[in-house]
C-alpha cells in the first residue's frame, strides 16, 4: 500500500516537470558569426617585391581583391608590389572580410653612416651623446631596428641603445655602432685632464716647445690650481680655442701667465714616443722664486730656484731640470713653490 502511495508522488511529480522541460526549449537560437582572419594587417614592400600572406580558418576557400592593382596585385594571397603608393588588399569568405594596409615603396640603398663624432674626450661619470644618420639620409632598406651599439671595455665607457656614452674610469676604449651590415668605431678617452692643442709628443727626433699657457683641458683642481679664481690677465686665449673653465689662469696679452701665487700649479699631458732622460729649461721673468716639477704625481727634479730677472717683461732661462720618461702618456706639473714671476714657456729636448 505504501509503495503504490510513492510511485504515484513520482508519477505526480513528472507530470508537473513537463511544462518546465518544455519551457527550457523555447530560448530563442542567434546564428554565430563567421570570422576570418590574416596574419598581417598592414605590409611595407619594396617595388617588385612578393609577400605571401596567409588566411584562416585553414583549409578555407576566400576571395582576394586589391583596391588599386596599379599599385599592388594579389593572386591566392600573394601579394605583389607593382608601383609606390597605397593599396587595400581584401580576403573575403561568405559575409566576412579582412583588409591589410599595403604601402609600396622605392628601395634606397643604405651606403654609409656617419657619426657626430669619432673621437671623444670625456671624464669619468660625465656623458655624451652619438648623432647617427644615414647616406643617404632617405636610405629605407635596413629595417629602423636593425642596429646594435656596445663597448669593447665597459670599465672605460659604457653606451646605452640610444647612443649616451658614459666614462667610468680613466682608460681608453673602442665604442661601435652597426646599422645592417655597416660597423663604425668611436675612439673614447676617459680622464680628468686632455691636452690642450696636443698631442704633445716627447721623441728623440725634435724638440718640444711648449707655452705655459697650453696647459690642460680639465677646469680647477684637474688641469691647474690658481689661489684667486678672477680673471686678471685679460686673455681669452683658452676660452677662443674652446675651454670656458681655465679663465682663472691669468694669462697676458703677451701670452704669458703672471699674477701667480705659491701653491699654484699647471699640468701638461705629454706623449713619450722614445723613453729616456730630456732636458727641462723654461722662461721667466719678475722677482724670482722657486718651483719644481712632478711626473705622475711624484717630485723628479726637486726644488728649483729662479732668480730674479730685473723685469716683468725680462725674461731668462731656468734650466735644465733632467727627467726621465718611460714610454707613453704622462702628466707633467709645474708646481710654483714660491712665486713672484711671470713664465711663457717651456723647451724639452732629450738629453745627449
Amino acid at each position: 500500500m505504501k509503495m503504490n502511495k510513492f510511485l504515484g508522488k513520482i508519477i505526480m511529480l513528472s507530470i508537473l516537470a513537463i511544462p518546465f522541460l518544455m519551457s527550457c526549449d523555447s530560448f530563442d537560437r542567434t546564428d554565430v558569426t563567421k570570422e576570418i582572419y590574416v596574419d598581417h594587417s598592414s605590409l611595407t614592400l619594396f617595388v617588385g617585391d612578393a609577400f605571401q600572406l596567409k588566411a584562416s580558418p585553414d583549409g578555407g576557400t576566400f576571395e582576394w581583391s586589391t583596391s588599386d592593382d596599379g599599385v599592388a596585385t594579389v593572386s591566392n594571397g600573394l601579394v605583389t608590389a607593382v608601383n609606390t603608393g597605397t593599396a587595400s588588399i581584401v580576403a573575403k569568405q561568405g559575409n566576412a572580410t579582412f583588409t591589410v594596409a599595403v604601402t609600396v615603396q622605392n628601395k634606397v640603398a643604405l651606403k654609409d653612416i656617419k657619426l657626430s663624432s669619432t673621437n671623444v674626450e670625456i671624464n669619468p661619470n660625465a656623458s655624451v651623446t652619438i648623432v647617427t644618420s644615414t647616406i643617404p639620409t632617405d636610405a629605407n632598406d635596413v629595417p629602423l631596428t636593425d642596429f646594435a651599439w656596445w663597448s669593447d671595455n665597459e670599465n672605460v665607457a659604457r653606451v646605452t641603445s640610444a647612443g649616451n656614452i658614459t666614462g667610468i674610469s680613466e682608460g681608453e676604449a673602442n665604442i661601435y655602432y652597426r646599422r645592417g651590415s655597416i660597423v663604425k668605431k668611436i675612439y673614447v678617452n676617459v680622464a680628468y685632464t686632455f691636452p690642450f692643442k696636443g698631442p704633445h709628443i716627447l721623441s728623440s727626433a725634435a724638440a718640444l716647445e711648449l707655452p705655459f699657457r697650453d696647459f690642460d683641458k680639465g677646469g680647477e683642481g684637474y688641469g691647474f690650481h690658481d689661489n684667486d679664481k678672477a680673471a686678471q690677465g685679460g686673455s681669452t686665449y683658452r676660452a677662443d680655442n674652446g675651454d670656458s673653465n681655465s679663465a682663472a689662469v691669468d694669462i697676458e696679452g703677451s701670452n704669458n701667465i703672471g699674477w701667480t701665487g705659491s701653491g699654484e700649479w699647471l699640468l701638461y699631458t705629454l706623449s713619450v714616443q722614445d723613453p729616456g732622460t730630456y732636458d727641462v729649461y723654461f722662461t721667466a721673468s719678475g722677482n724670482g722664486g722657486s718651483a719644481h716639477f712632478e711626473l705622475d704625481g711624484k717630485n723628479v727634479t726637486g726644488l728649483i730656484t729662479i732668480a730674479s730677472t730685473g723685469g716683468w717683461g725680462t725674461y731668462k732661462w731656468v734650466g735644465p731640470a733632467k727627467i726621465t720618461f718611460t714610454k707613453g702618456i704622462h702628466h707633467l706639473k709645474f708646481y710654483m713653490d714660491k712665486a713672484a714671476f711671470n713664465i711663457l714657456g717651456m723647451y724639452i729636448e732629450m738629453s745627449e
